[in-house]
Order: C-alpha cells, then structure tokens, then sequence
C-alpha cells in the first residue's frame, strides 16, 4: 500500500506603514477550480508603529464582512505586546477560489505606521 504523503504550503511576508484597514493578499497555489486548503498555523509580530492593538482576520474573498460566512479566522482584539503563534489542533478549512487567493487583514487599531511580519501554513485537504 502507497503512503499519501501531505502537501503543505507557507505564505509569509512583511507589513509596512499598515493602516488600520489593510487587506493583504495571500497567494497559495493556483488550482483548475476552488481547491480546500486547511489552515494550520498561523504567527504575527508587531515590528513597529504605534497602534497599540490589533484584531487578525482571515477571508474567502476580497473585501468580506466581518463575521461573516467568508471570514474564517477571526481574533479578539490583543495587544500588540502579545505576538500570535498558534498551531490549531482542528485545522480550518479555507475554499481558495481556482485564482489561489485568500485575504489577511492584520486589524491595527491606530495608525497608519504600523510594521509586522506574518506566516500562514496550509495543508492541502485530500481529495481537493
């Protein structure tokens, strides 16, 4: 019998001078048709700027309401003292369009001259 070996994706990248309604694009692989990829991990600091707190929020498409059924990451508000670094024992499902998108927005609460570094893993569902 064959072992199904995972595919597993990092998206990482800096902020600079973000505001407080950033929308960033992430880029995972482009598919023929939606594809699920399952949110694993995902680790932000704050590198400089001064807002003080920040709300992380994850969507599904470009420009989604907050809480609603596109977004499917969403934080608490925290400070920005508090870097994020979790590994999530359910992992969260994501249908990435076939353009491979989905959109991060770090959720500053002040300020435009925010500075951070974030990194997503995503492993690819089976079957998709």
């Amino acid at each position: 019998m064959g072992r199904s070996e995972a595919t597993y994706f990092r998206v990482a990248g800096t902020h600079t001078n973000v505001g407080t309604s950033e929308e960033t694009t992430l880029q995972l692989p482009v598919a023929d048709s939606p594809t699920v990829w399952l949110l694993v991990s995902f680790h932000y600091v704050q590198t400089g700027g001064t807002g003080n707190n920040y709300a992380h929020r994850l969507g599904q498409t470009a420009a989604w309401t907050s809480e609603d059924i596109n977004e499917r990451l969403g934080y608490s508000s925290s400070t920005v003292d508090e870097p994020i670094n979790d590994v999530f024992a359910t992992p969260i499902p994501c249908l990435v369009a076939a353009d491979g998108k989905l959109y991060f927005r770090p959720g500053f609460d002040s300020s435009s001259d925010n500075d951070g570094n974030y990194e997503f893993w995503f492993k690819k569902a089976r079957g998709s």
